[in-house]
């Protein structure tokens, strides 16, 4: 009777020549992977946008970590300027606004 291993890999050690085949193949998807990668930053514009983004998120964050002088160098929240204006539409009580006036000029010449 043939035990089975409920471990989709084996137990035993890779021979040599194993272990070097599965290390091409390592080289070789992260070669691939990296090529990929540069190819689409040459041909898509998209990418590269977002790439510059991503940089400049992280020089900010950097900065913001070694800046030994952060507190001064930190912005307060805008103050309020006096209370807000009323609003111009109607109010939601039910008043409608008074009816728009005509001009009574004419445009002729």
């Amino acid at each position: 009777m043939l035990l089975m291993s409920i471990s989709p890999f084996n137990a035993r050690p890779a021979s040599p020549e194993g272990e070097r085949r599965r290390a091409r193949v390592v080289l070789l998807v992260a070669a691939l992977g990296i090529t990929a990668t540069l190819l689409a930053y040459a041909i898509s514009p998209g990418v590269r946008h977002a790439v510059s983004h991503a940089a400049h998120s992280v020089k900010h964050a950097v900065s913001h970590v070694f800046d030994p002088d952060s507190a001064a160098h930190r912005h307060k929240p805008p103050a309020l300027h006096g209370p807000r204006k009323p609003s111009t539409r109607a109010s939601r009580t039910g008043s409608t606004p008074a009816p728009a006036t005509t001009s009574t000029t004419s445009h002729s010449k």
